[in-house]
């Protein structure tokens, strides 16, 4: 059995809780994905969780095994949050030298009494009541809906007063890291197992102990695609925050940082295809609907805050890696339930919030996580070769999200060309033409070309391709070598490595020397996520 957090120990706890700081919930979605439109990096998949401030108050038995510099997260506070369903901005950011956009930081010490958090709530006389004025932003975002064990405990947590509430240890989360391992940098270890250590010592990219070791660093390190030293750096404070390495299934307290920190982590881990280790580290976490995750349960730390504290995208990560792991129907099951929740909240907005000024918005937000959700459906349906009812499901994301038509129909159009109906294809590109008529912009150009010509990259590839199969070995190698050579940046691409690598052994003896030739050039660009398996030199 564990002790429920109230508002009678909170005082209890108070002299063992370091100082705290007022922070935000940042959203690192802009840092993922490769798309097309660059005012919206992949905000189709990542949201952000929120953009207000909060009392973020950590563990009280983090200390023991981190570094006293760890203890403390740090993040700008009132990040712009890149999310397309719910975009906000806010006032004063600034563009830092690096590039990642930032706000300025106002870092405000909280009290450690509970008797003195008054003093967080300047001006009221009740803090309590201060707090149920909490942002329409973070009510939006917040809402969802617990299950019925769930809730009845989130209830009696929020009627105590002077009898404390014990949970059993199964309905809690007591998440931890699963394995400490440092990942390391691929491409430097091929360079000092082929080309030498002055080789791979000319090799410098940003790891998990030469950036901030805060909010600030981790995007810096995704940024430059070095999500594998990102990886270790969530480990690093999510040790500081007591959930580290030897910590699972030990009792803990949650935050926003803490749950943005897994979240992030558990992304990077599928992004770099390590899908059984990012299983593992989810386990703890369940069904994403126990009552430790939820504001409700702290009312202490955020009084009169209620809802989730889960981000919505970690709810799609959870229920889309197992189809990475080979079993999609559970993938459309958990997808199911998070759509059935979201259906029943936006039906629960029409209802109540008609004619109030967040109307607009909140049905905007819901509607935009809906069709996520059938989005993500879609593809698992794809995935399984089920085409008819991925391109109804895409039919329904459209009815969600309208401003999307042209890309999903050119998506109709191009799994039609994969099963040989040329004729629909050409039916839905045509319809593509249509409606980018009425676009403004170069947008629906661009998704025209695209239609009636595939990007360079991967016309050129096949063209060398399609040469190789015609006997034209020679002809192959010197169309991908010029385009390699020719922009470096576009064209070091892990498929278009490997056809150059397979190349480069169907032609001579000397393909070893080649390929080291293309380890440098990888070396000089690329960030430690680089799959190095392209390069065929293990």
């Amino acid at each position: 059995m564990v002790k429920s957090p109230s508002f009678s120990s909170a005082s209890e706890t108070a002299a063992r809780t370091p100082p705290q700081v007022v922070q935000p919930s940042p959203s690192l979605s802009k840092f993922f994905g490769d798309t097309i439109n660059t005012n919206s990096l992949a905000s189709d998949f990542f949201d952000s969780f929120t953009t207000s401030t909060f009392i973020s108050v950590s563990n009280p038995n983090a200390g023991a095994s981190v570094p006293e510099k760890l203890s403390s997260l740090t993040a700008p506070a009132g990040e712009t949050s890149p999310d397309s369903t719910d975009p906000s901005c806010s006032a004063g950011a600034e563009r830092s030298e690096s590039g990642v956009s930032t706000a300025s930081l106002e870092i405000l010490e909280s009290p450690k009494p509970f008797s003195q958090i008054q003093a967080v709530f300047a001006g009221s006389d009740d803090p309590f009541a201060t707090a149920l004025s909490m942002s329409e932003m973070d009510r939006r975002n917040d809402a969802w809906l617990p299950s019925e064990g769930t809730r009845d405990i989130l209830t009696a947590v929020a009627t105590q007063q002077y009898s404390t509430v014990f949970v059993d240890k199964e309905n809690l989360t007591m998440p931890g890291l699963r394995f400490d391992n440092i990942q390391g940098d691929a491409v430097k270890d091929l360079m000092l197992r082929f080309l030498g250590e002055k080789a791979a010592a000319k090799r410098q990219v940003l790891n998990a102990s030469s950036v901030e070791q805060s909010f600030v660093g981790l995007k810096q390190l995704i940024s430059c695609r070095n999500w594998r030293a990102a990886v270790d750096l969530c480990g690093r404070l999510l040790a500081a925050h007591g959930q580290g390495y030897g910590k699972s299934g030990l009792p803990t307290s949650h935050t926003t940082d803490s749950l943005q920190l897994w979240f992030v982590r558990l992304a990077l881990l599928v992004k770099l295809g390590l899908f059984q280790n990012a299983e593992m580290e989810f386990e703890s976490f369940g069904n994403l609907d126990q009552p430790d995750l939820y504001y409700e349960y702290y009312p202490h730390v955020y009084p009169g805050r209620r809802g989730s504290m889960v981000p919505f995208s970690m709810r799609i990560l959870h229920a889309e890696l197992q189809q990475y792991l080979g079993n999609p129907q559970e993938s459309l099951d958990r997808l199911h339930r998070v759509k059935t929740v979201c259906s029943k909240v936006r039906a629960a907005t029409h209802s109540s919030l008609t004619g109030c000024p967040c109307f607009a918005a909140s049905v905007q937000l819901w509607r935009s996580r809906l069709g996520r959700v059938t989005y993500s459906m879609a593809n698992c349906l794809l995935l399984m070769k089920d085409y008819v009812l991925a391109v109804e499901a895409y039919h329904a994301v459209i009815r969600c999200c309208p401003e999307q038509e042209p890309q999903l129909l050119s998506g109709i159009g191009r799994i039609s060309l994969q099963i040989g109906d040329i004729k629909t294809a050409e039916k839905y590109f045509q319809e593509v033409e249509k409606v980018t008529q009425k676009l403004d912009g170069p947008q629906g150009k661009i998704m025209v070309l695209m239609n009636r010509k595939c990007p360079s990259l991967c016309a050129n590839n096949n063209a060398a391709v399609c040469l190789l199969y015609l006997g034209k070995l020679k002809d192959s190698l010197r169309q991908l070598e010029a385009l390699v050579q020719r922009d470096p940046g576009h064209y070091l691409h892990e498929s278009v490595l490997f056809n150059l690598t397979t190349m480069y052994e169907l032609e001579s003896s000397r393909s070893m020397q080649k390929k080291q030739c293309l380890l440098e050039a990888v070396a000089s660009r690329e960030g430690d996520s680089f799959n190095t398996q392209c390069l065929k030199l293990a």
